[in-house]
């Protein structure tokens, strides 16, 4: 699986990778823009993006910001498959999960911090690794 974290906080994305460095090829994106300039360099490569675990709130271009845009983008481009996106957030906020389901069209939510479990639930849901 190749997995893409983005996080403004170095040490997050540090620890996803860590959980995830046995069944996942982790890229780290520290912005928004940053992500999305990784997203479409994979994607042209013809080596897209299985899973995207996307911080909302991210200082210039937030999470739902970012995910919106590449679903733009597959909208246009429309690749084999549609990559799932994982919104994090520190607020558990119904406003804030609302947000990730309908507009930025994302496979899951989880409230920071994020645990082994939880994150392998939502994978294994996902059908991106088996428990």
């Amino acid at each position: 699986m190749k997995c893409l974290i983005v996080d403004d906080e170095s040490f997050c994305r540090d620890f996803v990778a860590t959980l995830l460095s046995a069944t996942a090829d982790c890229h780290q994106a520290s912005s928004g823009q940053e992500a999305l300039e990784k997203y479409k360099a994979a994607l042209a490569s013809g080596e897209p993006f299985d899973l995207v675990i996307m911080d909302i709130m991210m200082p210039g271009m937030s999470g739902h910001d970012a995910a919106k845009a590449i679903r733009h983008i597959e909208k246009e481009q429309k690749p084999a498959k549609r990559v799932n996106i994982v919104m994090l957030t520190a607020l558990n906020s119904s406003n804030d999960a609302m947000e990730s389901f309908c507009n930025a069209q994302s496979a899951a939510y989880l409230v920071k911090p994020v645990s082994k479990e939880g994150l392998f639930n939502v994978l294994s849901k996902l059908g991106l690794m088996k428990r």
